[in-house]
């Protein structure tokens, strides 16, 4: 059985460097997926997008979201978000502080001049989603000692092994 993150730990977590999963709901009623980069800050979950993605379409209809932040190395780590979403108007400086959150500073510069044509050719919004409810999972304590010492070792070794 997973333990569950401390209120510090999943803070630490989420200001980390992972992909979320969001999770919008679509005219139908069914779910939309979509991997998108983020920022924590305050408390919330700030993304940019386009003002006609199907994300920002969908959260106009129905604020209800739900995003997953996962650790995609074993010994795996995750937290799901519950909460409501918020579409505000562009944020000047979102978009270079969170290519260099991913990136790095050279990495995310080249990043945004190479992407500069297509933002610039769509309007762009701030999603913002308030958390409601978090669920948290930790794997490391169900991983044995010897089994986190390969899982170091796989990161350097040769695929093949």
């Amino acid at each position: 059985m997973p333990r569950k993150l401390s209120k510090s730990e999943r803070e630490a977590f989420l200001r980390g460097r992972h992909v979320a999963v969001l999770s919008t709901i679509g005219p139908a009623g069914q779910p939309v997926l979509t991997p998108i980069w983020y920022l924590y800050r305050d408390g919330r979950i700030l993304m940019r997008t386009g003002a006609q993605a199907i994300k920002t379409l969908n959260i106009s209809r129905d604020t209800r979201v739900t995003i997953c932040v996962q650790d995609e190395r074993a010994p795996y780590k995750s937290v799901t978000i519950y909460g409501k979403a918020s579409i505000e108007s562009h944020r000047p400086g979102l978009g270079p502080t969170i290519a260099r959150h991913y990136l790095g500073a050279l990495g995310g510069a080249v990043y945004m001049q190479a992407a500069r044509g297509a933002i610039e050719e769509s309007d762009e919004v701030t999603l913002i989603v308030t958390p409601e409810r978090f669920v948290t999972q930790d794997f490391s304590p169900e991983t044995p000692l010897i089994g986190r010492v390969w899982l170091v070792m796989k990161r350097i070794l040769p695929p093949w092994l």
